[in-house]
């Protein structure tokens, strides 16, 4: 054989190994753990094991036809110290007619109370705190209103409501009368954010019932036998000369409700139209619901800086089913928050799906995947969250009668709805309330719940209010799904979080702050990652534009957040 024989001969061997010898897997399009399989979210209650000892107070030797009592309490999570574990406040209540008994036999009227958490169990601190408080309560919102870095309380009564004060060193001075906000009226729900821009927390609060004023010849059962009262917005004036932080009430001026005056229970303050302002929707009981945008005035004689503008007509969210209940949040990972309101008896709870054109679609009924979607079950607290750490939203919901008639048949299992999107499933929810161990052991006469990681291992767990009953504490025992949680310098309500993961795919939160039935969610962000093993991108935006960035973040940690 030829030299160029031979020489092409091994050439044309040598092509025909190629394929061969390059045959080594390509490297994987982005990180993911293989090992990876999605489990529902499991909840155990826990609350008494955690040293929750808190029993509601209403009915405690009988039952009567008292409102107050049978609307119940809610739950806020707040870190009151700072130590990085989230602390328990608990709205209690009593009937009217129990009044003169709780003072022979205990001496005292029942008390909210604060509950501090020592590393996932949790000690009563409310009357050593100036937490504690005899009041016929309905609410609560947590906020730094006086930028001190301590977390302060708002809490809404039938009567007067309380402001405390976060004195710093694990007490508190109640100052709703020196401050402005203390209102006399059954006020119910509170939603708090700076609307303005000015840099100070600003005050919303829902309005109820006129319960001194009854309507005469009235036929369509509570709340519609009496009267409303009118829903207030506190603008914070910022600091005095004495450096007291006081504030003004505008809610006529700024466009709320004149007359007519409706029942609302269920508000939240979110940029609902991408504008980079807070936005206002508000869930009235048996009243068309009501959603303000909020319209800048740069040289506004009135010294507010802002109008609401009612949109609900043009953007269709106004049903006149029992509103309860609010959350806000992107479950369709679109970009804009979807709202969803718990509602009772024979009616759908509400799904309204935010579009870009600042419109909302109603998918109560078709497109969210649930057939006959709370439909004999009576919704409050109610709160977007991912449950299974899968990396989207799923939805929790509180369930109760009303109204009360018995302490026992009158109670309901709460529910989850796990979404389907990160199984392919986009936008479309499945009753998991069964799996989900939520519908294990007795129901409860649910009313007020919100959701912190109270336990920092990186799932996400509910708090429950009962009527006349036990406080609930739903562990979360997700054993899959890796997380993130973002903890803020300052949690400023308002504040903006867009995530990319090594595949393009977004996920979209925002910081609220007071939003479900009477309650508030911890002030911290949670984001479950499922597979996920990095996260490409964090887009972290504060209403003033301010925006924080950052890259390649391994998640199962808590990643503290300062504003620049």
């Amino acid at each position: 054989m030829t030299f160029l024989k031979r020489f092409c001969s091994i050439f044309v061997f040598a092509l025909l190994l190629l394929p061969l010898t390059n045959c080594t897997p390509a490297p994987d399009p982005y990180p993911f753990d293989k090992t990876y399989r999605h489990t529902p979210a499991q909840f155990v209650d826990v609350a008494s094991d955690s040293g929750l000892d808190f029993q509601h107070a209403a009915f405690r030797w009988g039952m009567s036809g008292d409102p107050v009592a049978m609307m119940g309490g809610g739950v806020c999570w707040l870190d009151y110290d700072n130590d990085g574990w989230q602390d328990l406040y608990v709205v209690n209540s009593y009937s009217l007619d129990e009044a003169g008994r709780w003072q022979s036999e205990t001496g005292t009227l029942p008390l909210s109370t604060l509950y501090r958490n020592v590393e996932g169990r949790f000690e009563d601190v409310g009357e050593a705190s100036g937490a504690a408080w005899p009041v016929r309560g309905n609410g609560c919102a947590t906020a730094d209103f006086d930028q001190n870095g301590f977390t302060d309380l708002y809490i809404t009564t039938s009567r007067v409501n309380l402001l405390l004060w976060n004195n710093g060193d694990g007490t508190f001075t109640e100052g709703g009368s020196e401050a402005a906000v203390d209102p006399y009226g059954w006020q119910t729900a509170i939603s708090i954010g700076d609307v303005n821009g000015d840099g100070w927390l600003d005050l919303f609060l829902a309005g109820y019932v006129d319960i001194n004023n009854q309507i005469e010849g009235g036929t369509m059962g509570f709340p519609n036998t009496h009267y409303g009262i009118r829903d207030l917005f506190y603008v914070s004036n910022g600091r005095d000369e004495n450096g007291r932080v006081t504030f003004r009430e505008v809610g006529e001026i700024v466009g709320l409700e004149t007359a007519d005056f409706e029942y609302g229970l269920g508000s939240v303050l979110s940029d609902m139209d991408n504008d980079g302002d807070l936005d206002l929707f508000v869930a009235n009981d048996t009243n068309p619901n009501r959603l303000y945008r909020n319209d800048p005035i740069i040289d506004d004689p009135e010294g507010i800086g802002f109008r609401f503008v009612e949109m609900v007509n043009s953007v269709a969210v106004d049903d006149m089913n029992s509103g309860m209940g609010v959350a806000a949040a992107d479950y369709d990972n679109n970009g804009g928050p979807d709202i969803f309101i718990t509602n009772m008896g024979h009616q759908y709870h509400s799904v309204y799906q935010h579009r870009p054109d600042f419109g909302f679609t109603n998918v109560s009924q078709v497109g969210f995947g649930v057939t006959d979607f709370g439909v004999d079950w009576t919704g409050w607290g109610t709160s977007w969250g991912d449950f299974d750490n899968d990396s989207d939203l799923d939805l929790f919901v509180s369930h109760g009668a009303i109204p009360v008639v018995d302490l026992v048949a009158d109670r309901e299992f709460a529910h989850l709805y796990e979404n389907g999107t990160a199984q392919q499933n986009a936008g479309q929810f499945t009753d998991g309330t069964m799996i989900s161990g939520l519908a294990d052991g007795q129901p409860a006469l649910g009313r007020g719940s919100a959701m912190a990681d109270f336990d920092n291992d990186g799932d996400l767990d509910i708090a429950q209010a009962t009527i006349g009953g036990e406080l609930v504490l739903w562990r979360n025992e997700t054993a899959t799904g890796n997380w993130l949680v973002l903890d803020f310098e300052s949690a400023v309500p308002g504040v903006k979080v867009k995530a990319t993961l090594p595949n393009g795919a977004t996920i979209y939160r925002e910081l609220l702050a007071g939003s479900s039935y009477l309650a508030a969610d911890e002030q911290r962000i949670h984001l479950g990652l499922g597979g996920y093993t990095n996260i490409e991108s964090l887009e972290i935006r504060w209403l003033d534009g301010s925006v924080v960035e950052r890259f390649d973040i391994v998640p199962n940690q808590t990643l503290r957040i300062d504003k620049p």
